[in-house]
């Protein structure tokens, strides 16, 4: 019996810090202040309204992949890596006819872990007291657009106030709420804190805000979301070219543990207007369904591209899982001492993580 609580003690330990499901670092904090992203010659790749981390990596609107390797002050410096080659739903559009009543079938749920969040030019503040954000009205829009192509959706409109490091874990309750419903796919609908060209484009001769696309690269769904995010990329640059800013891979989970096709959408920044961000939410209702899959035509190419995914998930688990069974054997004979030690060291290598002066999540 007491082996048996040691092996489970130590997966779920494991679990913990491998992937970031904690209390201590669940999402990241904004701060109403942003960083320029600069590349090796110290040219502008874009701005963010959060500090990154080194190791995070980011994908432009043109498909370059970038890696994080420096922070300093304001500016995080970039490595080029390689350009990056999405999946190719050029044929599956040409059948499909999303967007239009009746042409699409599944469920979609929307939340709003920073539900405050508001657009200053429209309403003065760039976040509301009592928790009735503007960010509400673009998550609304999103789910009554997708409704009218038949895609079953539920919005909350939950509060997790305050805005801090504990807001993912208040929104988790309501994700997991969500999550009843069976959707096909999670989305959390934010808005960004930039200077206000970093997110204004037009789209079809309509003013609108960009929507930048986040994946947190501390859980195990990690690559299946990944997958996803560059399947809505591929899709919004067929439908809408420049819609996208770009995808960020981020330090933490923002509950994209709990399944693949979970993710977190930010409709342009606090300096946009409100009517902008509405307007990106209208076409990209359009985006989401050919996504996620949920069109005739677009079914099954969704599963297969997403799948490779799903099994570096899979093996990732299966890694995490057979390192803890290797770590309770080497206790149970003694090796690297006791279940307390262990579980000591494992606390202190997440607080000095934690405690690193280039990290602020």
């Amino acid at each position: 019996m007491k082996k048996r609580l040691k092996l489970v003690a130590i997966i779920l330990c494991h679990l913990v810090f491998v992937f970031g499901i904690n209390l201590v670092y669940a999402g990241e904090i904004e701060f109403l202040e942003h960083f320029t992203l600069v590349d090796e010659n110290n040219d502008a790749v874009t701005m963010a309204g959060r500090e990154l981390d080194v190791g995070d990596h980011y994908i432009t609107a043109d498909n370059k992949l970038y890696e994080v390797v420096r922070v300093a002050n304001k500016n995080i410096h970039l490595k080029y890596i390689e350009t990056v080659e999405l999946p190719d739903v050029s044929e599956d559009l040409l059948t499909a006819q999303v967007g239009k009543p009746g042409s699409s079938q599944g469920v979609v749920g929307i939340y709003h872990t920073h539900n405050a969040e508001s657009y200053v030019p429209t309403s003065g503040t760039d976040s509301k007291d009592d928790g009735n954000g503007d960010v509400l009205k673009v998550g609304k829009i999103l789910a009554d657009a997708m409704e009218k192509s038949g895609v079953e959706v539920h919005w909350s409109d939950n509060s997790h106030l305050p805005h801090d490091g504990q807001a993912y874990i208040r929104s988790r309750r309501t994700a997991v709420e969500l999550l009843r419903h069976n959707p096909d796919t999670l989305i959390d609908v934010h808005r960004d804190a930039t200077p206000p060209e970093v997110y204004d484009t037009s789209i079809e001769g309509t003013p609108a805000t960009k929507v930048r696309i986040v994946v947190g690269r501390q859980n195990q769904n990690r690559w299946a979301n990944l997958e996803y995010a560059k399947r809505i990329k591929a899709v919004a640059d067929k439908f809408y070219p420049g819609i996208i800013e770009g995808i960020f891979d981020a330090r933490g989970n923002y509950n994209q543990d709990l399944g693949p096709k979970m993710i977190l959408l930010e409709f342009g920044a606090h300096t946009n207007r409100l009517e902008q961000a509405e307007a990106a939410a209208e076409f990209f209702a359009k985006v989401i369904p050919a996504a996620a899959g949920l069109t005739p035509a677009t079914r099954q190419s969704a599963q297969e591209q997403m799948g490779t995914g799903a099994r570096k998930s899979i093996f990732w688990m299966i890694f995490i899982v057979v390192a803890a069974v290797v770590a309770f054997l080497l206790i149970s004979q003694g090796k690297i001492g006791s279940l307390r030690g262990f579980l000591r060291r494992e606390a202190g290598l997440s607080n000095e993580r934690d405690s690193d002066p280039d990290s602020k999540e």
